[in-house]
């Protein structure tokens, strides 16, 4: 938390793109199938718990599925983060929650949408993504569920790392 919370990272971005799927709640083998579809380093979470950033309690701990050849990650060079671009990639991420809450949760979407707009961080944002999908896999089905999540969590670390992905 602190390395995500910190003005400045001292990781590579793809890496805090990562860290910030490291929830608590997925298996190892869902955060390295979600980092290879983001194009993020498969070796990531060798990396942060070698580093000491997630602990050996995180499932997330072992290594990388056999068959999957970790590729060497060049550094990226540190994105210089504007006021301008972080309030930018948050007032994205803000329209896309209260977007998608109102379309597909109706006025049970209701709560949600008050959640969304006393959340004033990017990571009060981001830990609403969860609660909303979980509710929109019972109102609307699990292929939009997902749909919603992937999005959702695509605009969330992109936000938090200050780059696309």
């Amino acid at each position: 938390m602190n390395e995500l919370l910190a003005s400045t990272h001292s990781l590579d971005a793809r890496l805090v793109s990562v860290l910030i799927l490291v929830d608590g709640a997925r298996e190892s083998d869902e955060v390295n199938r979600l980092a290879q579809e983001g194009h993020l380093p498969v070796d990531g979470l060798e990396i942060l718990f070698h580093g000491g950033f997630i602990d050996r309690k995180f499932k997330g701990s072992a290594p990388p599925a056999e068959g999957k050849a970790p590729s060497p990650a060049e550094p990226l060079a540190p994105v210089a983060a504007t006021p301008a671009r972080t309030l930018e990639r948050f007032n994205a991420l803000y329209a896309y929650l209260v977007e998608q809450t109102k379309a597909l949760l109706g006025l049970r979407g209701f709560i949600y949408q008050l959640r969304i707009e006393r959340a004033s961080t990017l990571l009060e944002l981001k830990a609403l993504i969860e609660p909303i999908g979980k509710a929109i896999e019972k109102r609307q089905g699990l292929g939009m569920a997902k749909h919603f999540m992937r999005e959702s969590e695509r605009l969330a670390v992109a936000a938090i790392a200050e780059r696309d992905i």
